[in-house]
């Protein structure tokens, strides 16, 4: 009897009217994102129910691999997605279809990090000759590309060198270094500097003030919807808004939802460590700026100079804000003159 009565009321609540607070039409969208820390903002948005909020069902499923998102944004089979900027300069250099219209967070927080024992390396400068690794399809690259150009080195004067996530918290062992230095967010190498294996070169701060760096994680969708849809791309940035704002005034619940999210795929993430991950990136920001735009296309020339895009991707008409701005507006919520 207790299981009818729960299923009575499961059945009830899913077909109140708007009036009684719930949508009486649910809008399924397709969502991809992230397995890794970047999937925070959509774990939440999820899980604490800000989609249902709107109105919306949302199917998210984590990535494969960059080419996936490409290929299902293309063909419809994805409505939103979370990429890393790197992937919107590849689609920008293609020209597809694709709008931004929100963040996923921006300043993360990168380092430029050599074995402790090596005093010999002073400034970028005297890296020319050496190994520099990087994550696999990373963000640092064209990072790396600008830093070296700072110091008045071409690409081609070091050797960079892909590592998986495992190696790169784990590049400098005593015996056959992996790496000279390694250049990547702070989650992977903050292992290596408290682990006693390495020494900053660069901090974060050094990089911003070298770079200006700003480092915009772009929201995507497809144009289409943007056309046929605008509504329910409103409900979604006003979904994803909520989510930003949650993470900033409950970090430590956030941190736990990502300590679930990362359980979830076989790997156990420290509370403190994953406390320490929330702080790496901000979530203050949804709408992009021109100087997020700018910061952007200068990654995209650091991509063209490294030899990974063959034209120079350019932003115009790929950024769509005007979701983002009426998202604060209801975030704010109306002004003291017309309560």
């Amino acid at each position: 009897m207790k299981s009818l009565m729960r299923a009575a009321v499961i059945v009830a609540v899913f077909t109140l009217s708007p009036v009684q607070g719930v949508a009486a039409e649910w809008k399924l969208v397709r969502l991809t994102f992230s397995s890794g820390w970047e999937a925070l903002p959509a774990v939440v948005a999820i899980e604490r129910g800000f989609f249902a909020q709107e109105g919306l069902v949302a199917s998210g499923l984590a990535a494969t691999s960059a080419e996936a998102v490409l290929n299902s944004l293309q063909a419809g089979s994805t409505d939103f997605a979370v990429v890393p900027q790197r992937t919107l300069l590849v689609m920008a250099a293609l020209q597809l279809p694709v709008k931004v219209v929100s963040m996923n967070g921006w300043g993360t927080e990168m380092e430029l990090v050599v074995p402790k024992d090596d005093s010999a390396v002073k400034s970028v400068a005297d890296l020319k000759g050496k190994t520099i690794a990087v994550g696999m399809g990373s963000e640092a690259f064209p990072v790396l590309v600008r830093l070296l150009n700072r110091a008045s080195l071409r690409p081609g004067d070091v050797t960079v060198k892909y590592l998986s996530a495992l190696d790169l918290v784990r590049a400098f062992p005593a015996k056959n270094r992996l790496a000279d230095a390694v250049l990547e967010s702070r989650y992977y190498t903050s292992a290596l500097v408290k682990s006693d294996q390495a020494r900053p070169l660069l901090t974060h701060q050094d990089i911003v003030q070298t770079l200006g760096l700003v480092g915009a994680a772009p929201l995507v969708t497809r144009k289409a919807l943007i056309e046929t849809e605008p509504d329910t791309v409103q409900k979604f940035v006003n979904a994803w808004a909520k989510a930003l704002k949650y993470i900033q005034q409950d970090p430590q619940d956030a941190a736990g939802l990502l300590m679930i999210f990362f359980h979830r795929q076989g790997v156990t993430v420290p509370e403190e460590m994953a406390k320490s991950w929330i702080g790496m990136t901000r979530y203050n920001r949804f709408v992009w700026s021109p100087a997020d735009i700018a910061d952007a296309e200068y990654n995209g020339w650091g991509l063209k100079e490294g030899g990974i895009l063959k034209v120079l991707p350019k932003l115009d008409g790929y950024i769509e804000n005007r979701f983002a701005e009426e998202a604060l507006k209801k975030l704010a919520g109306p002004s003291p003159a017309s309560r």
